[in-house]
């Protein structure tokens, strides 16, 4: 199994983001590409192509995000193209947003619900959550019909589970240990 590179290549990426004055422009820029590459993983597939030589693998990466993104970040691309490691983008965003998050007293909050959360649901649930914690949340929603209603929150390490798939697991739980 091949080495995971995706912290090192992260961690690279937030010290020279940080030096540079851009960690946060980086942040968000790194968010919308790795999600590119999670939808469409044949994008990905294609920068592994031992077909492709290694300039090819650049050049292509230098087409999608050339100008789009920061000069530091397309580099950093470009070097994972390179190197036929693009699949690990979306790791190396997660522990960007970890490093960025913790170095700027940012609370990551997964929130997961049966329904997409309007604007100003989402915008309620961060002011609650930062009443909580005393810390700015960053709030990442996601849908999950099965959750059937309510809302599942996970951050510092806690899952809140507050659905009703979760309810009716409870129940069944406590329903059968008093048999």
């Amino acid at each position: 199994m091949a080495k995971d590179f995706s912290r090192e290549y992260a961690t690279a990426l937030y010290s020279l983001a940080v030096e540079e004055k851009c960690s946060e422009r980086i942040f968000h820029e790194l968010e919308d590409v790795s999600r590119i590459f999670e939808q469409n993983p044949e994008f990905s597939r294609l920068l592994m192509n031992p077909r492709l030589g290694a300039t090819e693998r650049a050049a292509a990466i230098g087409d999608v995000f050339g100008g789009k993104v920061d000069k530091n970040l397309l580099n950093a691309l470009k070097l994972l193209a390179e190197k036929r490691r693009c699949d690990c983008v979306p790791k190396c965003y997660e522990v960007y947003k970890r490093l960025w998050c913790e170095d700027n007293g940012v609370l990551p909050v997964k929130a997961v619900s049966a329904v997409k959360l309007s604007d100003e649901q989402l915008e309620r649930l961060s002011r609650k959550l930062e009443a909580q914690t005393g810390k700015k949340v960053l709030v990442e929603c996601r849908v999950d019909p099965a959750c059937i209603g309510g809302i599942r929150l996970e951050y510092g390490g806690k899952r809140f589970d507050a659905s009703v798939r979760g309810r009716l697991e409870g129940l069944s739980r406590a329903i059968k240990s008093a048999d």
